[in-house]
């Protein structure tokens, strides 16, 4: 008898901990599956950067940030299953300059400049160094190609009242041959950088050359690197050298009858610095999550879905197993206990205050025996431990509070949403006649799981 009652009052506290861990808990709506094969569409790259020119007109210097500003775009597909290969074409846009100037030689071939604007369309093979290197985020990267572009070059021979240039050796620009007894202060003038005069107009009468070029090939080569922002977002900082099949971008040529106008042996050739941003818009993703408004059976134990104790609730979330046949139990397939003393409503032979302290038959405890209680020997571990082991399945701590906008769902008012209350939200979802959205459902699955 005192062993008993000195049991009942220890338990609360204890049972409460081991009875509300429930780690196990999964969400059956939702299902991650990662795609073997996804499917990849082409990328698309826009970059920005500079132009700089490599001919017979020398710039009088060169950094990346010197030449002209140009436009890239870029749409890419891998090529093969390993990804190291991608296939890209490519168009830019832009144009490349060239300007000579010195104040010690008075000719003409000392003080050239040309722009030429470039459209040009090409295709190229990309290869990767990615799998070499450790590292996701950085992809050093190689490519080559070939390409057509177009060309428009003009020349500044004029300034803005039309009157052509002439070098003096004292190193100023006239509007009249060098020639003595001229005064320092007439006929001066400046180049104004006004690209009027095409150079296929004066190709003939300049350097003898009956036709010139707008159209060529070119052999383009990249290296840099690609910065993996996210699986989708790419960051490419790199530098393509453009070898053309051409000698008549600039002001001079190789081709010229005329020695003034006569370049080195060679074609010319430029370069574009630039920074692209890539974006994968289109491809499958590689992870998939799928959402469903059914839990599939096969994905889980089937041993859930057993009622050992006959109680109405599925062993898989009965709070209380082994409850005696034929008890009344809530959602969780836990005794009532009206009186919330520990002891439940079919073992309780009163209801007691609450917040009293009872004994294994829910009969409160007087005073007087309390203070007896307290001169009896403890118990041993063992016996503490068997007896709550044999009361473990009746008696649990109050679970989670019901959301407010899931409460009408709780159709017995018990606290606890059921399996049975589950279900029917779920149909009414279906038959139209719940205000619940999908994601609503989700969020009372798992409630129903976690509570």
């Amino acid at each position: 008898m005192f062993a008993g009652v000195t049991i009942a009052f220890m338990t609360k506290p204890v049972i409460a901990q081991d009875v509300d861990d429930d780690e196990t808990a999964i969400n059956l709506l939702t299902r991650t599956d990662t795609l073997e094969n996804p499917v990849y569409m082409p990328v698309v790259g826009l970059g920005v950067g500079y132009f700089n020119f490599h001919g017979d007109v020398k710039n009088a210097y060169s950094s990346i940030t010197a030449g002209k500003p140009a436009l890239r775009i870029n749409v890419a597909s891998y090529i093969g299953k390993t990804h190291q290969l991608r296939g890209n074409l490519v168009f830019m846009t832009g144009n490349v300059s060239g300007n000579q100037r010195t104040v010690t030689d008075t000719s003409q071939y000392k003080n050239l400049n040309f722009m030429s604007t470039i459209f040009s369309f090409g295709f190229n093979i990309h290869y990767s160094f990615k799998p070499l290197i450790r590292g996701k985020y950085l992809e050093p990267f190689i490519s080559l190609g070939i390409e057509t572009m177009s060309f428009n070059s003009k020349a500044d021979y004029l300034d803005k009242d039309k009157n052509r240039y002439y070098y003096w050796s004292d190193g100023t620009i006239r509007t009249v041959h060098e020639s003595p007894g001229i005064p320092d202060d007439l006929y001066l003038t400046q180049r104004d950088y006004n690209y009027e005069t095409d150079l296929r107009s004066v190709a003939k009468q300049r350097s003898g050359l009956s036709k010139y070029g707008t159209f060529s090939f070119a052999v383009p080569v990249d290296v840099g690197f690609d910065f993996n922002i996210s699986e989708r977002v790419t960051l490419r900082a790199a530098t393509s050298l453009h070898y053309t099949f051409t000698d008549l971008f600039d002001d001079m040529t190789f081709k010229s009858k005329n020695e003034e106008y006569k370049g080195k042996k060679g074609n010319d050739w430029f370069t574009f610095s630039y920074i692209s941003l890539h974006l994968d818009l289109f491809s499958q993703d590689k992870v998939k999550v799928v959402e469903e408004l059914f839990a599939d059976a096969d994905d889980y134990d089937m041993a859930m879905y057993d009622d050992q104790d006959n109680d109405g609730v599925f062993d898989g979330w009965d709070k209380c197993p082994n409850t005696p046949a034929e008890v009344p139990v809530d959602s969780l397939g836990c005794p009532f206990d009206k009186d919330n003393d520990g002891v439940p409503d079919y073992l309780d032979q009163e209801t007691s205050r609450d917040g009293a302290i009872v004994d294994e038959f829910g009969v409160e405890i007087n005073e007087n025996t309390i203070v007896e209680l307290l001169g009896q020997p403890a118990l041993l571990r063992q016996d503490v431990e068997a007896y709550l082991s044999r009361n473990r399945s009746t008696v649990r701590k109050k679970g989670t509070p019901i959301p407010d906008k899931f409460k009408q769902m709780d159709r017995d008012n018990d606290g606890y949403i059921s399996f049975d209350e589950l279900l029917h939200a779920i149909d009414a979802y279906f038959d139209g006649t719940s205000n619940y959205s999908p994601t609503d459902i989700r969020e009372l699955n798992n409630f129903f799981f976690d509570q």
